[in-house]
């Protein structure tokens, strides 16, 4: 759907939504009170009523799989939880920040005689009160919109300085009322501007409905691709010159093969791909869907086993994916650290290089520069905990893992190079494991994310090698 067509069907949801708002304010009532006319929703109903469907009709995804996170949790000095924040579908990426207040919250009013040359105007002069540290009963607003924006610009700073990102927009919305800051960082974190703040009271609602539009439909703050691409269509989304980095990686799928009668033994297919960020941190996913490549050792000449064959394939496989993608881009893409990978979404606001699909046993993993999660050889050689045998009082569980197994997952079995049986090394990464998910036991230093997951420090105290 083109963009003049989205805003048609947003104008047209927009005038059934008001209509509906209405024909429920009269009927609102609560059955265990005594009938009050004058009753309005408190923040949860002004949330079911009206700005879920609003957020809906934006474009914007609630719920399981969507991309709207809910009382998403923000750590800062303490824990705190956003009413709802649109991110990126992909990276995870905030977009945008909703407050919601009930219904009947005050709209934006001066304390006492205070003179402003507009509502505008006045918050640019709150706001800056509480960047010079001044105290709350002496802003030139009312206490609660006092309060409303020292919370909402608590939450810019927050997400500026601890998970670095520029929020792109913020509202604060009751029934009655909603106000939109087009530039965050720069209202509450620089120098607002009038002119970067929108104020809509409900009547003017269905005729500022494009401006609303243009302000915070999913449209106009991101452009969602599908997961995945193929190198040709790169280009319906950005050009060589939105291009922040090319990063290496897989698509990782999961099998449990055999008859349930038995014990399902893991088996694991590779898909070459490679994921582009653009200068706004939306990443974009291709993958080579040709035949993919099962995980496993195979014999060199000499009767050992390696994964060379496995990794070569991988290796030649993303070299043609990411020149294909240059070329497409019309340009050479060169792979890029993955220090610098905007990452993947989570539960809240934190990213990391391996994200989970919509379905099971499906995943993304960015790997920068390198072309897979695992390494040819482990980093420390002639480890004695690859045994379970070797690790005496430190053997992880009651026996080796002797066969490939799905609970717990474990690909690389006893004694194979990629397998740790050191119940230390076990208990110390339950929490960091970024492939755990996958294999369970695969040897730390055989993994690519080693660093990532480890301090120097920790890393020292490992007992690998010893």
């Amino acid at each position: 759907m083109n963009r003049l067509a989205l805003q048609n069907l947003f104008k047209r949801d927009l005038d059934d939504l008001l209509n509906a708002v209405e024909w429920e304010l009269t009927r609102l009532r609560d059955p265990f009170a005594h009938p009050d006319p004058d009753r309005r929703p408190h923040e949860h109903d002004t949330r079911l009523i009206f700005v879920d469907k609003l957020l809906d009709h934006l474009g914007w995804r609630r719920g399981a799989g969507g991309n709207v996170l809910e009382e998403a949790r923000l750590q800062a000095d303490t824990t705190k939880f956003m009413d709802y924040v649109g991110v990126v579908d992909i990276s995870g990426s905030p977009l945008l920040l909703v407050e919601a207040k009930a219904w009947d919250k005050p709209a934006i009013s001066a304390r006492g005689d205070g003179q402003y040359a507009s509502e505008a105007a006045l918050l640019v002069v709150a706001i800056q009160h509480i960047r010079d540290g001044k105290s709350a009963d002496t802003s030139p607003v009312i206490a609660e919109w006092d309060s409303y924006l020292r919370q909402v610009s608590g939450y810019v700073k927050t997400i500026k300085e601890q998970y670095f990102h520029d929020l792109p927009r913020a509202v604060i919305i009751s029934g009655e009322w909603m106000v939109v800051f087009s530039a965050p960082v720069q209202t509450f974190l620089r120098a607002g501007r009038p002119d970067d703040i929108a104020i809509f009271p409900r009547s003017q609602f269905k005729a500022q409905a494009e401006h609303i539009f243009e302000l915070l439909h999913r449209s106009a703050l991101t452009q969602d691709a599908p997961v995945p691409l193929r190198p040709a269509q790169l280009r319906q989304f950005l050009e060589l010159s939105d291009v922040e980095g090319a990063f290496q990686g897989v698509h990782v799928h999961y099998e449990r093969t055999g008859s349930k009668l038995f014990a399902r033994r893991p088996r694991i297919l590779i898909y070459p791909a490679l994921f582009v960020a653009r200068k706004d941190n939306a990443v974009f996913t291709v993958i080579d869907n040709d035949t993919a490549v099962e995980l496993d050792y195979r014999q060199d000449n000499g009767g050992v086993e390696t994964l060379s064959p496995h990794l070569d394939e991988i290796r030649a496989r993303g070299a043609a994916l990411i020149a294909a993608c240059g070329t497409e881009l019309g340009g050479v893409l060169s792979s890029a650290e993955l220090s610098a990978f905007p990452g993947f979404r989570r539960g809240d606001l934190s990213k990391a290089p391996v994200g989970g699909l919509t379905e099971p046993d499906e995943w993304l993993v960015a790997t920068g520069s390198g072309m897979h999660f695992l390494l040819e050889e482990p980093r420390v050689q002639g480890c004695r905990f690859h045994s379970w045998a070797e690790c005496g009082a430190d053997a992880a569980m009651q026996s080796a893992i002797s066969v490939r197994s799905v609970t717990p997952p474990a690909f690389f079995v006893d004694s194979q190079r990629h397998h740790c049986a050191h119940q230390v090394v076990q208990d110390r990464r339950a929490e960091r494991c970024l492939i755990q998910a996958i294999d369970s036991r695969t040897c730390c230093q055989a993994c690519v994310f080693f660093e990532r997951c480890w301090t120097q420090e920790e890393r020292v105290a490992l007992p690998c090698g010893r």
